[in-house]
């Protein structure tokens, strides 16, 4: 056994080599696994893919052989190659967009039609105002955006801070909301029945006694869409694909189903 002085401490050369190898051991190996947390609270991890499609984003996990593919409506977040990615609601699609900057102001990063880089950039606001980033009257657009804060807002409109300063204006901005008390002078519009939250409110009704897989989402999807109507808002088409895509499989709401899209289309 060859004895090595490391300082006062006494190490055998197998102790010593293997100090050496965990030493030089790339930072990969110790870099955490992907994983999906899903809308049911569920973590699954294994091999991630993000897939880009027209309406509502998926991801693909493979766990040992299995492979499961869910949709940007069914997941809450994805941690992929040490990156997060969230849901979001944009331009009428739900795209997985790589988080960059959170707070009550939050950035991301998503991709723009025709192109596979993450170039787009997208703000998201606790307070449910949200917007791209522009590259035209930036000044303008993003100064009014952010009036609840006079002073970052005055920055940005006097071209003290441009779109190359985008993450200090998220800061600036976060640190102001922390210390004032953002004020909404908009009231909530009280809600009217009409023919189609009636009818949602009869599918929901009938849901709740059959079982399904996707039972929960479907409930909550309907939720979503029958405030909307409510509220006479326009409703998107990925929150109609993903009801289909929840219910097509559930033979005993046809009917009820077909009544809600069809009052949808018009």
């Amino acid at each position: 056994m060859v004895i090595v002085l490391f300082g006062s401490i006494k190490l055998s050369y197998a102790m010593l080599r293997t100090l050496l190898m965990l030493v030089v051991l790339p930072v990969t190996t110790f870099a955490q696994p992907d994983y999906i947390i899903t809308s049911r609270a569920d973590t699954l991890r294994g091999e991630v893919r993000l897939l880009t499609y027209d309406n509502i984003d998926r991801v693909q996990i493979t766990i040992g052989k299995k492979k499961e593919m869910l949709t940007a409506l069914q997941v809450l977040t994805v941690y992929h190659e040490e990156k997060f990615y969230k849901p979001i609601q944009h331009d009428n699609r739900v795209l997985l967009m790589q988080q960059l900057k959170t707070g009550y102001l939050s950035l991301y990063a998503f991709r723009l039609p025709n192109q596979t880089t993450l170039d787009g950039r997208y703000l998201y606001r606790m307070d449910g105002k949200h917007m791209e980033v522009p590259n035209l009257a930036f000044k303008k657009m993003l100064s009014t955006y952010l009036e609840n804060c006079t002073e970052v807002s005055n920055k940005v409109k006097a071209g003290d801070l441009g779109k190359k300063e985008l993450e200090q204006i998220l800061d600036e901005y976060n640190t102001c909301m922390a210390t004032t008390k953002p004020v909404d002078t908009k009231a909530e519009p009280e809600p009217v029945v009409t023919e189609l939250v009636t009818a949602i409110q009869k599918l929901k009704q009938k849901l709740n006694g059959v079982d399904f897989i996707s039972k929960k989402d479907a409930l909550d999807l309907l939720s979503d869409l029958e405030q909307k109507a409510g509220r006479n808002e326009t409703i998107p088409n990925y929150l109609l694909e993903g009801l289909k895509a929840y219910l097509m499989p559930v033979s005993t709401v046809q009917t009820e189903l077909e009544t809600v899209l069809q009052l949808l289309k018009q």
